[in-house]
């Protein structure tokens, strides 16, 4: 009979072998549990209509539970997004503004891709650079809403168009209005876009202690980083600013610019420099009284005109007014708005000669759609300062709070730069 038998040396190596197949047989199993733990709580998968939603942390059978916690860390295409289902309970995470602010400032805008005025892409980056730089500089916390309303069924959304870069100190969120609202709301002239109705949307449901409104063609100026850096703007207060008229299209003064596509930061940084900075240490005008007296300082058609490119105030002294008077139309609450704010509800204004924010140069496209305008030829500023009549939304009936916007499609996608948040 043969005997086997084996050295001690080669029993020595045998064991090391074993002994480190096991070892990575461990790692293999704990890293793929692992990895499993991590993407199963935070991938897309496909349900039984085909379309992709968030999967879940835990599994019953063929059903899959999702936690509120437990959502996408990164859309690796952005143009699945339409096709991502949330749970209600998510979408109203997302929405939600919070009984206390989480940022100190939300920057509000409307837009939608339909290349208004011509070249609104090149103009929208720079806007959302600009918004970018400005959390970088000012280190505070900052979000940038975006109301994207009633989108082109046949463009690419905003979310797939642009460069979002992410900032420790900058949170992204769109909110979408989609066709089947748009066309539930009464519309003058068939406007594509209502811009004070989608300005109140990012007002309901802004997280930052103050809101400012303004438009995609705006990049912040020098006197607003020194403004947040120096912490003084307040509540209570309607904050407005000068800015040149947009309809100088040539030999432009220092508030209207005219930058290059893809313009890079230094550039941005640059281009709105207007003064120069005692930082930390900005100061603000007193308030005004705001009338309707022509050749005065604060004649209302002064400190209100552009006031859609720059009003701003704290989240809850917007509430107070309701918002913009919601009437369909595309021009002119703006200023009606300060007028209902200063003289109906004696909120003071504070009009800074100091621009805040200049205008990207574009050709006035809005003047010629006079059927879209809001008609206020029946409205009389002097009735509103003289308190004989009023001009404001029903409560609860403004910023789609009377609209079921979880059945209607309202969507809403947080994110905090590079897709990932």
């Amino acid at each position: 009979m043969m005997k086997f038998g084996f050295s001690k040396r080669t029993i020595i190596l045998m064991g090391t072998i074993t002994a480190c197949l096991s070892l990575l047989f461990l790692y293999y199993v704990s890293s793929d549990s692992s990895y499993s733990s991590n993407h199963n709580n935070n991938h897309l998968i496909t349900d039984d209509d085909g379309a992709l939603s968030y999967s879940a942390s835990s599994y019953t059978g063929n059903n899959r539970v999702t936690s509120l916690k437990d959502q996408p860390k990164c859309l690796k295409n952005t143009a699945t997004r339409d096709l991502l289902k949330p749970t209600k309970e998510q979408w109203e995470q997302c929405l939600e503004p919070g009984l206390e602010p989480s940022y100190y400032l939300s920057i509000v805008i409307v837009t939608r891709m339909d290349d208004y005025a011509g070249g609104q892409q090149h103009r929208f980056q720079n806007f959302i650079d600009s918004a970018f730089l400005l959390a970088e500089n000012t280190k505070e916390k900052i979000e940038l809403l975006i109301v994207e309303w009633n989108p082109p069924e046949d463009k690419r959304r905003v979310v797939d168009s642009f460069r979002f870069r992410q900032s420790d100190y900058l949170t992204y969120r769109i909110i979408t209005v989609p066709k089947k609202i748009h066309e539930h709301l009464p519309n003058r002239g068939g406007s594509p876009l209502h811009e004070f109705e989608g300005k109140n949307v990012g007002i309901r449901y802004a997280r930052g202690e103050f809101v400012v409104c303004t438009n995609q063609d705006d990049i912040w100026s020098h006197n607003f980083y020194n403004a947040i850096r120096s912490k003084v703007f307040k509540k209570n207060v309607i904050y407005l600013q000068y800015q040149d008229p947009h309809n100088i299209h040539e030999n432009f003064p220092a508030t209207i610019v005219d930058l290059p596509p893809f313009a890079d930061d230094t550039t941005l940084l640059n281009a709105c420099r207007l003064e120069d900075q005692d930082w930390g240490h900005y100061k603000l005008p007193d308030p005004i009284t705001v009338t309707t007296v022509h050749e005065t300082p604060e004649f209302i058609l002064r400190v209100a005109d552009q006031a859609g490119d720059f009003t701003m105030a704290h989240r809850d002294t917007w509430k107070v007014p309701r918002g913009y008077r919601e009437a369909g139309g595309i021009a002119w609450m703006d200023i009606e708005f300060i007028c209902t704010a200063a003289w109906t509800f004696e909120i003071p204004v504070v009009y800074s000669g100091k621009s805040f924010a200049c205008h990207q140069h574009h050709q006035n496209i809005w003047e010629a759609r006079k059927g879209q305008h809001t008609d206020n030829t029946g409205i009389n500023m002097g009735e509103i300062e003289r308190k004989e009549k009023t001009y404001i939304n029903e409560e609860n009936k403004w910023a789609l709070q009377h609209v079921d916007t979880w059945t209607m499609g309202l969507e809403c996608l947080e994110f905090r730069g590079g897709l990932c948040w």
